[in-house]
């Protein structure tokens, strides 16, 4: 079977990965473009593969007509808002993810964006090195605090372990709540208004979808505290960059620390604001999780080839 990965990078934490492909013979190709592909290159590049080894870029329609032997789209990771569903099954595609392996990298990634909000750690280094000030910003503790995470799926539940420590409230907002899980961490269910309202830190951990399109936008964020710390390690587009960039400016005491963007690379207003720490989509960037999740994305073109049955494949 053939094989096109479109991911970049992809073996570069391991060689395992494509070691695994070439010992069970598939025939590989790669991107090329040391980058993100578009959707206009992936639908040039696709030619005749069997399997598509995919990463964050949009599959549009364009990629379907161009790739005629297609039958499985192994997702690299867990979002998969780049894959049309409805186009898949009207091409009678399979679709597989990873969403394990990057759990415990998003929610470290996280902690420590909360951490650097709370202690003013980058802004602090900046003014050492960029304007050589000795100026000792005064931080905010987590302890006692209510952190509000809405979605409490894989990340928000490893989020809830690894912040337990610090002694703060867990105000939960989910659609269907784990009630174990709930009962047990002792977390209090609350509506979205509510988690906005009271929390000290709002960190979102849900999917993109129709749904949660521009979720929090200026009539959410006028609920929030003035001093609110916001995280976003889900997906761009699920805060509206506009209305946080008028949030932020009007509020200097709150703070957001954004990993993810509508447009990536990222280079909005957003880069102008002191209180608005950027990294750059790199959740589920170590070594471990990568290697995880490439495997993983492996695993299933391996059992698709060998007709077994798939781990974690989307049913639609």
């Amino acid at each position: 079977m053939k094989v096109y990965i479109s991911t970049d990078p992809f073996s570069k934490t391991s060689t395992e990965p494509e070691k695994l492909l070439r010992y069970n013979g598939f025939d590989v190709r790669k991107n090329n473009f040391g980058r993100k592909i578009t959707s206009n290159e992936l639908a040039r590049e696709i030619q005749d593969a069997d399997i598509l080894i995919a990463g964050t870029e949009k599959i549009t329609e364009e990629v379907f007509l161009n790739a005629p032997n297609l039958k499985l789209i192994s997702r690299v990771g867990i979002g998969l808002d780049g894959i049309d569903f409805a186009l898949c099954e009207k091409y009678n595609i399979r679709v597989a993810y990873t969403p394990d392996a990057p759990t415990v990298a998003v929610a470290e990634l996280c902690v420590g964006l909360i951490l650097d909000m709370a202690r003013k750690i980058t802004v602090t280094n900046n003014n050492m090195k960029t304007h050589q000030l000795w100026r000792r910003h005064m931080g905010m503790l987590l302890n006692n605090k209510t952190v509000g995470i809405i979605g409490l799926g894989r990340i928000g539940k490893t989020l809830v372990h690894l912040l337990s420590s610090f002694n703060v409230k867990f105000l939960v907002y989910d659609l269907e709540p784990d009630y174990a899980f709930v009962k047990i961490n002792r977390i209090q269910l609350a509506s979205k208004a509510e988690v906005l309202k009271y929390s000290d830190v709002i960190s979102l951990n849900i999917p993109l979808d129709e749904h949660t399109e521009g979720y929090i936008s200026a009539p959410e964020l006028e609920l929030v505290k003035s001093d609110v710390m916001i995280v976003n390690t889900a997906r761009g587009g699920i805060i509206d960059e506009g209305g946080l960039y008028e949030f932020l400016k009007e509020n200097p005491e709150a703070q957001a620390a954004i990993d993810v963007f509508e447009q990536e690379p990222y280079q909005g207003p957003l880069l102008s604001l002191e209180n608005c720490l950027l990294t750059c989509h790199m959740g589920a960037s170590t070594q471990d999780s990568r290697t995880d999740m490439e495997i993983g994305a492996v695993d299933a073109a391996i059992k698709f080839s060998q007709q077994l049955p798939i781990k974690n494949e989307v049913l639609f």
